[in-house]
């Protein structure tokens, strides 16, 4: 069963989780080391084990993400007249215009102050500018597929509003060879409409269980563990159209627990199906009270040829970033990810969407058996419980987790809503829950939201 309320019960709702059950206990060098050395079972034994499933080994090399630097960036800045001039973009949210490396060095000027900058020629003081920023493999990617080297976009992804060129440089700020580049007060607007989501939102309600002494519900005891999981499915619209990369953001929102008695971690995920299952794509934050204490990741999985666990990082022609270690003091924090098939390689880029930083890309080549289509998405919230009774406390949020774009193959970007069609929810399971909406501007964009709540038992 589930009942709604506001979001503004749910804010306040958050704000006193905040101030009463964030209770992180501080645990020495050794209690961190022994988790990450405890004696791993076979999670894909357990009860419940997903048809995918990610196995602790996976995620155990966590490590902060470096921001790529410029040297590995692309910078242009156009006037907003010439976007105005070239398409309706702010009807449509993508820009158009003429980029290959002729068009950069006939149409602007490189800029001496800034690495890898190229700034429209005859833009004036006063003149409203847009930056478009991204790692300049995704650039040369772009330029391959498009028609006669003109690149089209999405703006929420990689473009930036501003005033004129003074606004843009008191904007950024630098670290050595790294750039943050801060929203204007225009993208402000922007961003709010492309994460509208509806005022009402689904949680389950407490059903009446059987408690142990402590109060806690029993669970199934097994030597292997139990997953407790939830997932939405969607399909394609029209079967007969393929798309080949789909944008959008995921926000680690909250992240609490106390206690020391169970060893768990929790998915909570974003999942492409490719060529009807035969490859799948995951987009992924997992919150680790297993192989350390409550660390928070966030990392791509691929699943070849209906592989039930994901091929290891290491394998990947490519492993970008690696398993990315999050900071949960910074939560609620969107990440951008980017996921895009092409000829037989799965292209994987995260972004920080409050910095318009980027991380090293993550590169899988599948020559053997490669997919060529997005078929199926899906949402996620998954737990893996290995220790038996529940006595720990724990609350995880990823919400919200947005669909905002997909491509049709090598052509015309689409929205969400264009593109998939509500297929089934799975029935309710304890601790997780997931729900969905249509959501953003004019409830265009596919909007999923994962829980996990210890009260669920």
């Amino acid at each position: 069963m589930k009942k709604r309320i506001g979001i503004r019960a749910l804010s306040l709702l958050l704000a006193l989780v905040l101030v009463s059950v964030v209770i992180v206990p501080a645990v020495s060098a050794g209690e961190e080391q022994g988790l990450s050395k405890q004696t791993l079972v076979d999670v894909g034994k357990a009860v419940n084990v997903p048809d995918h499933y990610i196995p602790p080994e996976y995620f155990m090399d966590a490590k902060p993400a470096t921001p790529l630097p410029e040297s590995e960036m692309i910078n242009i800045i156009l006037s907003e007249k010439t976007l105005n001039t070239l398409g309706m973009y702010k009807k449509t949210g993508i820009v158009e215009f003429s980029a290959s490396a002729l068009d950069l060095n006939a149409q602007f000027m490189k800029s001496e102050e800034y690495q890898n900058r190229f700034i429209e020629k005859n833009i004036n003081s006063n003149d409203a500018v847009v930056l478009v920023r991204m790692p300049k493999v995704m650039y040369q990617r772009f330029l391959a597929a498009s028609q006669n080297n003109i690149l089209t976009l999405p703006t929420s992804h990689f473009c930036r509003f501003y005033d004129n060129l003074a606004d843009l440089n008191s904007h950024i700020e630098r670290k050595g060879n790294v750039l943050t580049v801060l929203p204007g007060e225009n993208d402000a607007t922007l961003l709010e409409k492309i994460t509208t989501i509806p005022l009402v939102m689904e949680t389950p309600e407490m059903p009446e269980k059987k408690t142990v002494g402590n109060g806690i519900t029993q669970a199934t005891a097994t030597d292997n563990g139990i997953w407790f999981n939830e997932w939405i499915h969607f399909n394609r619209a029209y079967w007969w159209i393929t798309y080949d990369y789909c944008i959008g953001q995921i926000t680690p929102n909250h992240w609490s627990f106390s206690g020391q008695n169970n060893q768990y971690y929790a998915p909570q995920e974003r999942e492409y199906y490719l060529n009807d299952g035969q490859d799948a794509i995951e987009v992924v934050v997992n919150y680790d009270r297993y192989t350390a204490n409550g660390k928070v990741y966030l990392f791509p999985a691929i699943y070849d040829d209906h592989s039930l666990a994901p091929t290891p990082l290491p394998q990947w022609e490519n492993s970008g970033a690696g398993i990315i270690e999050l900071s949960p003091s910074s939560f609620p924090h969107a990440y951008g990810y980017h996921v895009q098939i092409s000829n037989g390689k799965y292209y994987i880029t995260f972004e920080d969407m409050n910095t318009l930083q980027w991380f090293a890309g993550y590169v899988y080549n599948d020559q053997d058996n490669p997919s060529t289509s997005f078929t199926r998405a899906s949402g996620s919230s998954e737990h893996y419980q290995a220790s038996q009774p529940v006595t720990d406390q724990f609350i995880a949020y990823t919400n919200p987790v947005i669909d905002e774009w997909a491509r049709e193959t090598g052509g015309t970007w689409r929205k969400p809503r264009g593109v998939w069609n509500f297929n089934e929810q799975t029935p309710n399971e304890r601790f997780v829950h997931i729900d969905w909406t249509w959501g953003g501007s004019n409830n265009q964009n596919l909007v999923t939201r994962s829980y996990l709540d210890y009260r669920w038992a």
